[in-house]
């Protein structure tokens, strides 16, 4: 029976000392093993190398878990050592156990910036991986890519062409069927107004696909001074001023440095204005 989130994190903070240091990554992976192992006990779980699990199960592929992001959090928040591995751990194992075709009722776009999909195929590389897990990528602009993945309740996978065309889903299709999920999917979007910068807030996973919904962006209701120009930060951040208000726009290229550098699940520090019903680098 599949373990609850909450008995994860027992387990794991029965383990965690109090340390002077941080763990290095080492031992991260080590201790990140140990409670994959807790979650998944049918599958076979191996350090590759620092920072990267080759997780097996039977009958099934051997797959890849890089624990980059997991350790990049863990290492701003080392109190938070047991709740980090809890959370990955969770979302890992349910990707593990996915089961079954594509759901294309279950396909959101996931903003990304254009270097991430570089960056895994990097990684892997680096740690010997033969090849990096394939991606439905599209592009949005010079700085930014969709890349379609399916949503389930815990965790966020990212499919291939392959799974794509045995679920029957044609490419020229799936930006309209995604964004429809979307829709259905997020709460209602909604701004909260300040003086210079404002936030756009629905949810937390999807934030940033927010751009490829037009009737925010087209909607007056948004009463910004000039054209409308964003940051998406990070992956649950999403501000915005107009064009023409010169201490917002210096506001938010501040925030958007600060929370990019500083922020878990970092995307990208540039601004992007909406111009011609797209977004495009301001």
């Amino acid at each position: 029976m599949k373990r609850s989130l909450g008995m994860i994190v027992c387990l794991l903070a029965q383990g965690v000392q109090a340390a002077a240091e941080l763990l290095s990554p080492e031992q991260f992976t080590e201790e990140f093993r140990k409670a994959l192992v807790v979650e998944l006990p049918a599958h076979v779980i191996t350090v590759a190398a620092p920072l990267h699990l080759e997780v097996k199960g039977a009958g099934r592929e051997q797959a890849a878990a890089f624990l980059d992001n997991a350790y990049n959090e863990y290492s701003r928040s080392p109190g938070q050592q047991a709740e980090i591995v809890a959370r990955y751990v969770h979302s890992m194992a349910e990707s593990a156990q996915a089961s079954g075709p594509l759901n294309p009722q279950q396909i959101v776009p996931v903003i990304k910036d254009r270097g991430w999909s570089k960056d895994i195929k990097r990684a892997a590389k680096a740690r010997g991986a033969a090849a990096a897990a394939k991606q439905v990528i599209e592009e949005l602009n010079q700085d930014l890519v969709i890349v379609y993945a399916e949503d389930t309740p815990q965790n966020i996978r990212y499919f291939g062409p392959d799974d794509l065309q045995q679920a029957g889903v044609q490419k020229d299709q799936l930006r309209a069927l995604a964004i429809a999920n979307l829709r259905r999917i997020l709460p209602p979007p909604e701004a909260v107004n300040g003086p210079l910068i404002s936030m756009m807030t629905a949810g937390s996973d999807y934030v940033p696909s927010l751009l490829l919904l037009d009737e925010i962006w087209n909607s007056d209701k948004l009463g910004v001074d000039g054209e409308i120009v964003i940051a998406i930060p990070t992956r649950d951040v999403l501000l915005f001023t107009g064009s023409a208000n010169k201490e917002g726009v210096k506001k938010l290229r501040e925030l958007a440095k600060k929370t990019a550098a500083d922020g878990p699940y970092s995307l990208t520090d540039r601004l992007f204005v909406y111009r011609s019903g797209k977004f495009e680098r301001f």
